[in-house]
C-alpha cells in the first residue's frame, strides 16, 4: 500500500509543481529575452484556452503555416494575407513581437510555382516578386524574417529544389531582395538537425562567411531545435557555440522536445521521461542564456500545447508530448523548473 501511495505521489509531482507558480506569474515576465510560440489562426479563433495561453504566456509570435508560400501566394497573381494578418493583429493586440516564417522553402510551395516555365530571369522575377510583396506588406510590423528555410542536406550539399534548380545563388539573392523591401527587418537563415551533422553545420557557417565577404545582408541564424530526450547534449552545445561564434543573432526558432521519437504505441509519460524532458528544456535555456545578450533574439516553441504539435500529425505519433503545456493547456512540471531556474539566476 505504501508503495502504491508513493507511486501516485510521484505521478502527481509534475502537476503539483506546476501549481506552485501563481497564475499571474509568467516565465516571459522574468526571462531576459523574448519567449515565443508559433500559432494556428483557426485555433486562435475557435479555442479560448489556446487563445488565452498564447496571449498570456508568450511575447513573440510566429505564424506556424500561414506565411509559407502555398498559403500566402496560392496563385501567380494573387496573394492571400488574411490569416497572416490575423496573426499580426493578435500580436499587436497583446503587444507581442512578430517573427516572419518563411519566405523561401523547398516545401509547401504552391502548385503554380512547381508548374512554372521560364528562363532564369523569369524565375528570378517570380521569387523576387514573392519575397518583396510579402515583406513590403508587413513592413514595420515584423521584426525579423526566416528568409530561406532548410537549404542544405545533411551531407552539406545544397538541397535540390525548384529554386536551386532555376536560380543560381538563390540564397544570396533572396536575402538581398528581402533587405531591399525592408531594410530594418532582421534576416535569418533557418535550419534543423545541425546537431550530429557536422557537414550540414559547416555548410551553414561557410554560407555565413561567404555572405559577410560579399556584403550580403544576413543578421541571424535560426536553430530550429526540434530535438528529443535522446539528443546528445554535447552535439547540441557544439552547434550553439559554432552558431554564436558567427556574431549573428541566434534564434531557437521551432523548439520542441520529443519524448516518443520511435512512436511506441505503448508509450507512457512517466516520471523518468518527464525528468529527461525537463533536463533537455533546461539545457536549451541555460545554453541560450550563455549567448551574449546582444545576440539573443529569443526562444520560440513550435505551437502551444502538446495536442497542437506538428509531431502528432506529421509523424502520426499520437502519444507525443513535446511542449511546455499539456493537452489541457496546463503548465507541465518543466515549466515550473524553468521558472525557478530563471529566478535563481
Amino acid at each position: 500500500m505504501k508503495r502504491i501511495i508513493t507511486l501516485l505521489l510521484l505521478g502527481l509531482a509534475p502537476f503539483l509543481q506546476a501549481q506552485q507558480i501563481n497564475s499571474t506569474n509568467f516565465l516571459k515576465q522574468i526571462i531576459p529575452f523574448p519567449l515565443g510560440a508559433s500559432l494556428n489562426p483557426r485555433l486562435l479563433e475557435e479555442n479560448l484556452a489556446y487563445r488565452t495561453l498564447a496571449a498570456s504566456e508568450f511575447n513573440s509570435i510566429t505564424a506556424e503555416n500561414h506565411m509559407k508560400m502555398a498559403l500566402i501566394h496560392p496563385e501567380a497573381n494573387r496573394f492571400d494575407f488574411v490569416k497572416g494578418d490575423e496573426i499580426v493583429a493578435f500580436a499587436k493586440k497583446n503587444k507581442s513581437r512578430v517573427h516572419g516564417h518563411t519566405l523561401v522553402w523547398h516545401n509547401q510551395t504552391a502548385q503554380w510555382m512547381k508548374d512554372f516555365q521560364g528562363d532564369q530571369q523569369a524565375w528570378e522575377n517570380l521569387l523576387k516578386n514573392h519575397i518583396q510583396t510579402i515583406v513590403k506588406h508587413y513592413q514595420g510590423q515584423i521584426a525579423g524574417w526566416d528568409v530561406v528555410n532548410e537549404a542544405f542536406l545533411d551531407d552539406g550539399s545544397l538541397r535540390p529544389s525548384i529554386w536551386a534548380d532555376h536560380i543560381p545563388d538563390y540564397l544570396a539573392k533572396s536575402f538581398t531582395w528581402a533587405h531591399e523591401a525592408d531594410s530594418k527587418a532582421l534576416l535569418f537563415y533557418n535550419d534543423y538537425g545541425q546537431d550530429g551533422k557536422p557537414k550540414k553545420m559547416e555548410a551553414i557557417l561557410n554560407m555565413v562567411q561567404d555572405f559577410k565577404k560579399r556584403q550580403i545582408p544576413i543578421h541571424g541564424l535560426g536553430l530550429q531545435m526540434h530535438i528529443s530526450i535522446q539528443s546528445k547534449n554535447e552535439e547540441i552545445k557544439q552547434v550553439i557555440d559554432q552558431s554564436t561564434a558567427t556574431g549573428l543573432h541566434i534564434h531557437f526558432s521551432e523548439v520542441d522536445v520529443a519524448v516518443n521519437p520511435k512512436n511506441n504505441p505503448d508509450f507512457v509519460m512517466d516520471t523518468i521521461v518527464q525528468k529527461a524532458q525537463s533536463e533537455k528544456f533546461l539545457l536549451l535555456f541555460s545554453s541560450y542564456a550563455a549567448i551574449p545578450v546582444k545576440q539573443q533574439y529569443g526562444i520560440t516553441f513550435w505551437n502551444v500545447g502538446d495536442k497542437d504539435s506538428w509531431l502528432r500529425g506529421y509523424f502520426k505519433r499520437p502519444k507525443e508530448y513535446p511542449l511546455l503545456f499539456d493537452e489541457s493547456y496546463q503548465r507541465k512540471g518543466a515549466y515550473e523548473e524553468l521558472y525557478q531556474w530563471v529566478k535563481k539566476k
